[in-house]
């Protein structure tokens, strides 16, 4: 028998901001303000009756209570890389499944289920946020079991007690079969996860899809799907989006744009790397994306660099008369190198000078808080997600107000 950990963070955008901000804490909170739905909420706030999806203005309306805030991507993906540096302290045997969920196998360690306490209690110490913890010898017996007793739930589902975790589990909650193949299986007289695995192989072979027949034998307790551990030795690349309200207003594109790579700018002195590709986007309205790469002069990590840059290409992509709801950036083509090759006239040396200016800004930040420092250009887009302009300090575009 396997051991494989499933961990699920409750709530975990709502809780990622009440763990920056513990002046919320035990109140109702709603992360999505930026998007005009809700995309996550404390437990308080589900008591009220909130729920995923739901209109903001809805919100609003029904529970004037509740404390809607702008959702922070960035912040989060810090969390959630944090979760899986504590998880890889006992096994290295982790699959990052998405920004709040993670499996890892626990078989070849001495006691899988105190490991698995341990690893929840140092979660909810040094992260402050609450985790549903599921173990089961498959991966899909393990993602039932951390479903089970949310919130802060721990469930263990062990190979000889999966036919009575199953026996109510409506077979359209079992992970990977979705609505249609509900209703598909409905129709064949199973309503629930015991009565699908209940039925002979054969007929399995005969009536499912291969999908559907994986997890067939995963619900039976046979592993098939196993915990993918592959690490990339280097990050590829540095992905920031952001959803704002729909505009055809070039200047707050613009900005939208501005602050999205000053973030991801930012991330990449983080983790001491330069870009030498950047690929930028906008969606238009009806989901449609304009896209464009700019290659740059030289590695960089500046903000102020890749604005420069990609300022003629913009121009190319927008359209006066196209309604936008969203943009993003990715820096590729990631290195660690600081040997640059001078160019002729000089650029290259400017550039230098202008990352030095950020790495200014980094421990202002670290002093003083995040945001407390940003680029003129970003002005707009942070006036809108209510991030205090009034306390900072707007530096411009090196050389360039804009």
């Amino acid at each position: 028998m396997r051991w494989i950990l499933h961990l699920d963070g409750d709530g975990f955008f709502a809780a990622c901001e009440i763990s920056l901000n513990h002046k919320l804490k035990g109140k109702p909170v709603v992360t999505g303000f930026e998007r005009g739905i809700a995309t996550a909420m404390n437990q308080e706030a589900k008591n009220l009756g909130v729920s995923r999806g739901m209109p903001i203005f809805q919100i609003k309306k029904l529970f004037p209570k509740v404390i809607i805030v702008n959702s922070n991507y960035h912040s989060y993906s810090m969390f959630a890389q944090r979760m899986f540096n504590i998880v890889r302290r006992y096994t290295p045997l982790v699959e990052e499944y998405s920004i709040d969920e993670c499996f890892a196998d626990l078989t070849n360690l001495p006691d899988p289920i105190k490991t698995a306490r341990m690893i929840k209690a140092d979660l909810k110490r040094e992260l402050g946020l609450v985790f549903s913890v599921g173990l089961g010898p498959t991966k899909v017996i393990a993602k039932v079991a951390s479903k089970w007793n949310k919130p802060d739930g721990f469930t263990v589902i062990k190979f000889t007690e999966i036919r009575s975790f199953l026996k109510d589990l409506a077979v359209g909650k079992v992970w990977g079969i979705g609505p249609a193949t509900s209703i598909h299986l409905q129709r064949m007289g199973i309503n629930t996860a015991l009565e699908l695995i209940d039925r002979p192989k054969e007929w399995a072979r005969a009536n499912l899809s291969k999908p559907e027949l994986e997890r067939w034998f995963e619900l039976r307790g046979e592993n098939i799907y196993k915990v993918n551990a592959a690490l990339d030795d280097k990050q590829s690349s540095i992905q920031t989006t952001r959803t704002f309200s729909k505009t055809k207003n070039k200047e707050i594109i613009f900005s939208e744009l501005s602050k999205n790579i000053e973030e991801a700018c930012s991330r990449a002195r983080q983790q001491k790397l330069k870009s030498k590709k950047v690929h930028l986007f906008l969606k238009t309205q009806e989901f449609r994306h304009k896209r464009a790469e700019v290659s740059l002069l030289s590695p960089t990590s500046s903000p102020a660099t890749v604005l420069n840059a990609i300022r003629g290409t913009l121009n190319s992509l927008y359209e006066p008369d196209v309604e936008y709801r969203s943009s993003g950036i990715t820096l590729s083509e990631l290195t660690t190198s600081e040997n640059t090759q001078n160019d002729l006239f000089g650029e290259v040396v400017q550039n230098d000078k202008k990352s030095e200016i950020f790495d200014v800004v980094d421990e202002l930040e670290k002093r003083f808080g995040k945001h407390i420092v940003g680029l003129g250009s970003s002005l707009n887009a942070s006036k809108k997600r209510g991030l205090h302009a009034e306390r900072r300090l707007w530096i411009p575009c090196m050389g360039e107000v804009v």
